[in-house]
């Protein structure tokens, strides 16, 4: 069936309009979703700080009460005789100034003298809470300790501090602990007026939550279902005491972006800030939503435009269309001669800029390493800035022995095919063993090596070229040899030079110990440190001696061996 140019134009501009907006879309929908999960972060890291200032308020109120409780003389005295009717009744007394919820005096030895509200408590030793024992050894609280000390009573979390008590400034006579009880109270002061919700977990108990005043059965088992289901980022909190990332869920059947957090330590209690997804990504789409509309108003627009300017339009733009495509496939060699001086026109002229351009940067691209452009994908949407990170990655020098001799009676141009058929022989096994030209330099080649058996990769990589050279060399009267080092370590990976002319390479000791190992080594030969071998090699290598080395820079000797590679 023969469509003519007015309807494929029609298609054209639809599918076109389509594509576009569907792209408008995609990547606006994607940047939002990504601003609005560094919102959700900051949120829940602001959330974290606040309750890290709110703990140490809380500590500095009960360490001033207890060292104020600890200078009452007749408290000492009465902790001295350790009578628990005459230090309880003390401690009574003392508890109705004092705004705690937990007032517990032990002995020297740990032994609870008396605590508020609780007198069957007498008699207990409590020496497993690590409080206690430091303040029995004397040991003053922190000032401003990171995480709050936690302590567990009959299924209430309390937090605590506890400090030693001396009579006569000397004698050790036993200690006092105040705590507050961490209620519903403390997780409405968290959660303030922002859309976070907190919940308050002894284990897998929740005792306190802004998602309900009471918690009913169900609600309980959906908290228990939840933490669960994420059972290994809350064991990974509570034994490390750090923050969890940011993370998703389902909680009441509703999906949630959430993040766990310690309450302190010694015991495992956690608090849980959640919000909905629903709630966040309100504003994302109800963008969607006018996205769309706007984008159904184009098409209808668009319709109506391909029916009116088809039969006037349709014959460039159907030109452009194809050599679009031919640029599209790769052929970026396409050049188009404007047969108006309209806007058709303008946009033909456009094309051949476009073009010129692509073809540019596909140029420039055989340039630079395959790392680098890994690089620039991944950092596309960041400005360009000086500077790298840390990594650790096998580094591969290779040079060319021989080469001043080689030049001396030959023309520049016999040079440089020798140099671009050896240099182009190694950069295709580079590439064969996932690995990446960083430079070549002269008659030198930099190769890098990154990820899992980069080492093996690196050595492998180095056999190949000299059995390449090898074969290269078996009828050649004039041989070429190459000396190869590798070595193996942490490097800084980044950008180098200036703001307006940088280059994407690694530096560090690593990198110069592998460039004096290329130096060093003899034609043919392949130089690595020993260790490297055992340490991240899996695979037999025939080696030969072994030697202890010095080398510029360095000022221990290294023990080095040959990788033989036949």
């Amino acid at each position: 069936m023969k469509i003519n140019i007015k309807t494929k134009l029609f298609i054209l501009m639809v599918g076109l309009t389509v594509l576009i907006l569907t792209g408008v879309l995609f990547v606006i929908t994607k940047t939002l979703s990504q601003k609005i999960e560094q919102k959700i972060i900051a949120d829940f890291n602001n959330t974290q700080t606040y309750f890290q200032k709110q703990q140490s308020l809380i500590f500095d109120r009960l360490a001033e009460s207890c060292y104020l409780i600890g200078e009452n003389s007749t408290f000492k005295a009465n902790v001295e005789l350790q009578d628990p009717a005459t230090v309880y009744e003390a401690v009574s007394e003392l508890a109705r100034y004092s705004t705690v919820d937990l007032f517990t005096v032990t002995d020297e030895r740990g032994m609870v003298l008396a605590r508020f509200g609780q007198p069957q408590h007498y008699g207990d030793y409590i020496t497993d809470r690590p409080s206690i024992v430091h303040a029995l050894n004397g040991i003053e609280p922190e000032i401003k300790p990171e995480w709050a000390e936690l302590w567990a009573v009959d299924s209430t979390l309390y937090q605590v501090a506890t400090v030693p008590l001396y009579y006569n400034d000397f004698k050790m006579i036993g200690s006092i602990s105040l705590g507050t009880l961490i209620t519903r109270h403390e997780a409405s002061d968290l959660k303030g007026k922002t859309n976070i919700d907190i919940s308050m977990f002894l284990g897998n108990q929740c005792i306190a939550s802004t998602l309900s005043d009471s918690l009913t059965i169900a609600e309980k088992d959906s908290f228990a279902t939840f933490l669960g289901r994420h059972a290994q980022i809350g064991d990974s909190v509570v034994q490390n005491l750090k923050s969890s990332k940011v993370f998703e869920g389902k909680l009441f059947n509703e999906d949630v972006y959430a993040f766990l957090s310690p309450l302190g330590e010694n015991e495992p209690a956690v608090y849980l800030a959640t919000v909905p997804k629903a709630l966040e990504l309100s504003i994302l789409k109800a963008l969607q939503n006018n996205i769309l509309i706007t984008a159904l108003i184009s098409l209808i627009i668009t319709i109506i435009l391909a029916f009116f300017l088809g039969d006037t339009f349709s014959k460039p733009i159907l030109k452009l269309v194809s050599s679009m495509n031919r640029v599209k496939e790769g052929d970026l060699s396409v050049t188009l001669k404007p047969s108006t001086k309209d806007e058709i026109g303008l946009l033909t002229n456009t094309f051949n800029e476009m073009t010129i351009g692509l073809r540019e940067r596909m140029h420039l691209i055989k340039y630079v390493g395959s790392h680098t452009i890994d690089m620039i994908k991944s950092t596309s949407h960041e400005p360009v800035s000086l500077g790298g990170d840390r990594k650790e990655l096998a580094v591969l020098f290779s040079d060319v022995r021989g080469f001043t001799a080689f030049s001396e009676n030959r023309s520049p141009e016999e040079v440089i095919n020798m140099l671009n058929r050896y240099l182009g022989y190694q950069a295709t096994i580079v590439d064969r063993y996932k690995g990446s030209i960083d430079k070549f330099v002269g008659d030198e080649m930099v190769a890098l090596f990154i990820g899992k058996d980069s080492i093996s990769r690196a050595i492998n990589c180095s056999i190949d070229i000299q059995k390449m050279v090898a074969r290269e060399n078996a009828d050649n009267p004039a041989p070429i040899r190459v000396g190869i080092g590798i070595n193996y370590g942490p490097v800084i990976l980044g950008n180098m030079g200036a703001t307006d002319r940088m280059d994407y390479t690694v530096i560090g000791a690593a990198v110069n110990l592998g460039a004096r190992l290329c130096s060093t080594a003899k034609p043919g030969q392949i130089l690595i440190r020993k260790d490297l071998l055992s340490m991240y090699s899996s695979n037999g290598f025939k080696t030969g001696d072994s030697h202890m080395m010095s080398f510029k820079g360095f000022s221990k000797e290294i023990e080095i061996v040959e990788v033989l590679s036949d």
